[in-house]
């Protein structure tokens, strides 16, 4: 069907539902933000009736969203055309889709329905949101998409080769299933529940009711005591209790997170694309084109040691790289055992050889820059702190002196730990770099798929005959944790940058 045919024929709509969920998506958005604001401001009188108009509003909005959306489905591409007031046309081949990913919550699976997410390479935020539309469609444009990739595949290697590589000739491999006790440990792991606690107590914070009232039910069942008036001995018990109580609620919280997010977490390879499925109440499915990961990450920190275990997240060329963006898919094992690590991601990736790398130290005399930066950290710190201690209120004021002390010999801990953690490799595949001292990461890139090499010098780097090497990629996010070298010699950066540069020049760049 050609692009004059498609005019003429008529567009299909959403699912018959779709209204009902877009008023739902706006809802959250919208809605209780301004109850929260109502209940803030206390004025109810006016607050229902402006509740009630942005209500009627927001109906009516989803209903337009839904009569104005239309979608084509060609032999080669997808047409959507939405927008009331500002119309847009979007046409994106089926080859161009990267990432097909679906998301049900209990109504839509109750209603045999999903929400339908398709990336491109054009990164940021997704290409195309389609809420809602039925299960069989989600599948025509699942297989559409592989039928033009597994093509694209063919023509590119064979032109010969036959177009007919579907679902049938598909060969599927399990890579990874997680169990609930696995779910749990990985929520224990990521002590998201301090994040949850977080939000929770700036929204208390900000009312002054809902503690007063919270107060008033917790003296009900058990007197809280006033904390003015109990012995030393009595506070540290106070303190130990209540200590644990609170450790107790960010376990429980970490664990329910880890339970609706990744609640029977699966990983599965076929052909080209990896299928990752997960979820309690939404259930999220994606796909992932192996030739669009940029990027592998290994991930560990005190609590994986103690499981024994590790996560293995990735970053893909484009598509969404935010949660806020929509549905983002990067784990391909939040908790895995340390000793399938390796046989894992060669699996997956068979030039990650990761049991022949061979790690090279940054030089050693770094360790006097880091130590440097931490006595100046600590000396901003000690300082702040200095100046809380002088608060009138406060008698601790006289001991203000002892925590920068006992903080020194952890500086000098911290630097030589430093240099012994942080390290790279470099071979004509792939180039690899982890540090952290603490929480310690592990990036590797394939060298076909980096896009620029950049060597950095700072005022101390060049009074210290030094530099740092930083590699991006298609799918690079600065904020979190990627390949870039510091404190190497400027000898040896400028030998890498020129290896990896001689590398891309004759390595095919396919992302």
């Amino acid at each position: 069907m050609n692009n004059s045919e498609t005019t003429k024929v008529k567009g299909t709509r959403l699912h018959k539902y779709s209204p009902l969920f877009i008023l739902i998506h706006v809802a959250l958005k919208s809605i209780i933000p301004l109850v929260f604001g109502l209940y803030q401001s206390k004025r109810w009188d006016y607050g229902l009736y402006i509740f009630a108009g942005i209500g009627l509003f927001i109906l009516v909005i989803a209903v337009l969203q839904y009569w104005f959306y239309h979608y084509w489905l060609t032999d080669d591409k997808i047409e959507i055309k939405e927008g009331i007031l500002f119309k847009k046309n979007r046409k994106i081949p089926y080859t161009r889709i990267q990432n097909v990913n679906v998301s049900q919550n209990l109504l839509e699976r109750a209603l045999n329905v999903a929400t339908l997410q398709l990336e491109s390479a054009s990164g940021g935020k997704p290409e195309a949101i389609m809420r809602v539309v039925g299960l069989d469609v989600v599948e025509q444009i699942k297989l559409l998409v592989k039928r033009a990739s597994n093509n694209n595949a063919n023509t590119q290697s064979n032109p010969t080769a036959s177009e007919e590589n579907d679902e049938n000739t598909a060969q599927t491999t399990h890579l990874l299933e997680l169990s609930t006790k696995e779910v749990i440990k990985y929520g224990i792991i990521s002590q998201k529940g301090l994040f949850i606690a977080a939000i929770l107590f700036s929204f208390m914070s900000q009312n002054q009711a809902l503690v007063t009232w919270l107060f008033k039910y917790l003296n009900a069942i058990y007197q809280v005591p006033d904390f003015t008036k109990v012995t030393l001995s009595q506070s540290l018990i106070y303190v130990a209790i209540i200590g644990s109580i609170i450790f107790v609620v960010l376990q429980v919280l970490s664990i329910v997170w880890a339970l609706l997010k990744f609640y029977q977490f699966e990983i599965h390879k076929n052909d080209d694309r990896l299928q990752a499925t997960m979820g309690l109440l939404s259930k999220v499915s994606a796909t992932i084109p192996l030739k669009k990961i940029q990027l592998y990450r290994i991930s560990e920190n005190p609590i994986h040691k103690y499981f024994k275990a590790r996560t293995i997240t990735i970053e893909t060329a484009g598509g969404v790289n935010t949660d806020k963006a929509g549905i983002v898919m990067r784990w391909l094992a939040p908790y895995i055992d340390t000793k399938k690590v390796k046989d894992y991601v060669q699996t997956i990736e068979p030039k990650l050889i990761l049991g022949n790398v061979n790690w090279q130290l940054i030089p050693h005399r770094a360790w006097k820059r880091v130590i440097k930066k931490s006595l100046i950290t600590l000396f901003l710190f000690s300082l702040g702190f200095y100046t809380i201690t002088q608060l009138p209120f406060l008698e601790s004021k006289k001991y203000a002196w002892i925590m920068p002390i006992l903080l020194l010999p952890m500086t000098y801990l911290y630097a030589k730990n430093y240099v012994k953690k942080t390290a790279y490799f470099i071979n004509n595949d792939i180039i690899c770099f982890k540090s952290g001292v603490w929480f310690g990461k592990q990036s590797f890139v394939k060298i076909s798929k980096i896009q620029t090499v950049e060597i950095q010098q700072s005022y101390f780097d060049r009074r210290n005959n030094m530099a740092t090497l930083e590699i991006d990629t298609a799918g690079s996010n600065p904020l979190l944790h990627h390949v870039k070298i510091p404190y190497l010699e400027v000898e040896d950066a400028y030998k890498m940058r020129q290896f990896i540069l001689d590398k891309i020049k004759i390595s095919e760049f396919n992302w």
